[in-house]
């Protein structure tokens, strides 16, 4: 069994947590109307709660969601309310792992689609280039071979934000991340694997520089081939929970400690959604922790959906389910708020959702093939009105199908950004011509069923190339 499909305890209060997301939705939308006003506070608690007209639980729940995102946080005292924050790519990479090991995704996934990314990424930047990027991959590769620069991550997020595309410097850099929770550490005195990532450093930075994107991309796919295959000899990994949760400073704190051995005791004890943990008195005992520092811990674990706290009698901490659609909204408001634009996410979308038709493709089975045609039957019956939020769902099916649970968590972040910016000329008489999807839609699945890789890639490329051109 695994993680996701751990028995559940249904949810007592989803009501409460419906009108939570309206008000954060609501929340965001105010936000972002008003520029994005970093450290302006937005209202008292009172006041909002008046103003969105909701129980005082409801509005806390709302903030947690937005804090989750990396939109907003509650400050208490004189002076305190809803102040707009800054989101980090340390929020959106605490949300996209504990998201990733909640499902169980396998790191041979994380690899997967990290090579498909870097290799795409490797090939944007060498045509990309500029005079001020040669002079600074240069000068990072003699600073590794000078031993000044031990994390080989440094030179992958490096090439990926010289694509130009904020999306895929994004995935590259959460990846990237990601892979270091699963991998095992490499001591600098291990000087065999020291030398042969140096050397891969340095031809794919050759490559890079001589403005040769295709030999770029393919030492990048050899180098992270033999990057997974040092890993897989070394399987099986256990999660390294000290790279999740770091305090913002930076500096150890004893909360964030507290966080990742309850962490890893849920994970441990497989994820049961539901299951009681313990009083705040039994926890503080049990762990040794004051009421103040547990109470720190338990807020990180709530801002990602890990816990939630219930008071009153038969109260307690208890195990939540953090889902796809909170940790897709932390990336997707990620993205928005660093100003990414329709082309650059639906670069990224082409990149995903192309693999995506492979891994399909290639896994495809006759109860597939029904889901396919039971996907385009409903798209097909949706009005024009409310295609705009429907016409991509096709796209969330083949994600699904894949099997490929990493690409299917960025395929819900690029469809949410397409859904965002979705628009229309003023003269279209509806958002997206709907019709037309649907029977390209159609062209697509036929394509798939018949297992033409060829014209499935040529099919699906040419939709999202349409596509981008309805975005705003």
């Amino acid at each position: 069994m695994s993680l996701a499909e751990s028995p559940a305890v249904a949810d007592p209060r989803p009501l409460e947590r419906k009108l939570a997301w309206s008000v954060s939705e609501r929340l965001v939308s105010e936000i972002a109307a008003a520029g994005w006003p970093v450290g302006e506070v937005m209202g008292s608690e009172t006041d909002l709660v008046e103003r969105y007209g909701v129980s005082r639980a409801v509005f806390r729940e709302a903030v947690r969601l937005l804090e989750h995102q990396g939109v907003a946080r509650m400050r208490r005292g004189p002076g305190g309310g809803l102040v707009v924050t800054v989101p980090s790519v340390e929020s959106a990479m605490d949300a996209v792992m504990v998201y990733l090991i909640y499902v169980h995704a396998s790191l041979e996934e994380i690899l997967e689609v990290r090579l498909v990314l870097e290799e795409h990424a490797s090939g944007l930047a060498t045509e990309r280039l500029t005079e001020e990027g040669i002079g600074s991959l240069r000068d990072r590769v003699e600073r590794e071979t000078r031993g000044e620069q031990l994390d080989p991550r440094g030179l992958h997020e490096m090439i990926a934000g010289m694509s130009g595309n904020p999306a895929l410097e994004l995935f590259v850099d959460l990846l990237t991340r990601a892979a270091v929770v699963y991998s095992p550490h490499v001591e600098p005195s291990d000087m065999v694997v020291v030398d042969l990532i140096l050397d891969a450093h340095a031809r794919i930075v050759e490559s890079i520089v001589g403005g040769d994107a295709s030999r770029a991309a393919g030492r990048m796919r050899r180098h992270l081939i033999a990057e997974a295959e040092f890993v897989n000899s070394r399987l099986p990994l256990l999660p390294r929970f000290e790279a999740l949760f770091a305090s913002p400073s930076g500096e150890p704190k004893l909360a964030q400690s507290v966080a990742r051995t309850l962490f890893a005791e849920i994970v441990s004890d497989g994820w049961v959604v539901g299951r009681p943990l313990g009083s705040e008195s039994e926890l503080m005992e049990r762990i040794g922790v004051s009421r103040a520092v547990l109470r720190e811990a338990i807020r990180v674990l709530e801002f990602h959906q890990i816990v939630v706290m219930r008071r009153g009698p038969g109260g307690g901490l208890f195990v939540a389910e953090p889902g796809m659609d909170a940790t897709s909204d932390v990336v997707a408001m990620f993205l928005d708020r660093r100003g990414v634009r329709p082309d650059q996410f639906f670069e990224a979308r082409s990149i995903i959702e192309l693999k995506v038709l492979d891994r399909t493709i290639e896994h495809l089975d006759d109860s597939m093939i029904d889901r396919l045609r039971e996907a385009h039957e409903v798209e097909s019956a949706v009005s024009p009105e409310t295609f705009r939020t429907s016409g991509h769902d096709l796209h969330l099916v083949l994600a699904d199908l894949s099997k490929n649970k990493v690409l299917a968590l960025f395929t819900d972040v690029t469809v949410r950004l397409s859904r965002r910016h979705s628009a229309a000329p003023a003269d279209a008489p509806n958002p997206i011509p709907s019709d037309d999807v649907v029977k390209v839609h159609e062209a697509i699945i036929d394509a798939i069923i018949t297992r033409d890789v060829d014209l499935a890639r040529h099919r699906m490329r040419r939709h999202l190339e349409a596509l981008s051109h309805w975005m705003r």
